[in-house]
């Protein structure tokens, strides 16, 4: 049978692949086609109830991730510790966006092992946070 395009003459009776066999299973086609897409990666976003604070001043040497931290607030500070051994300390405009923020309620911060050093902070258990007692500044 000949089949007749604009510009070409198609002949299924040419010789020129006499001999050849077409094996789907190693078609390009077919292997492309067969392909999953990628899943998009999707972030899960920090809960409500939850920051994440870069550690100014860190000694964290030896500290796994996770461990919970002591804190103790100061008039525009916060000293935060491991074991009565200073580990760092916030910024003091964070310190007082916090407490001006939310004054009164509670307060835990975990170790993060990363670069830079961070702390996890959560709110609603462990340390009351004081008010800002210089407003004016």
């Amino acid at each position: 049978m000949r089949m007749y395009d604009e510009n070409y003459s198609l002949d299924d009776g040419d010789d020129e692949f006499a001999g050849y066999t077409v094996v789907d299973e190693n078609s390009i086609y077919k292997k492309f086609a067969a392909e999953e897409e990628e899943q998009e990666t999707i972030a899960t976003p920090i809960p409500q109830n939850e920051q994440t604070v870069l550690l100014n001043e860190p000694h964290t040497g030896g500290l796994k991730d996770g461990v919970p931290l002591e804190m103790k607030f100061t008039e525009d500070n916060c000293i935060l510790s491991f074991n009565g051994k200073q580990i760092g300390v916030f910024r003091p405009a964070y310190i007082k966006k916090l407490k001006i923020e939310r004054e009164g309620q509670k307060i835990s911060a975990f170790y993060k092992a990363v670069e830079p050093p961070m702390v996890r902070i959560v709110f609603g258990e462990g340390t009351v946070i004081p008010e800002w007692e210089n407003r004016d500044r």
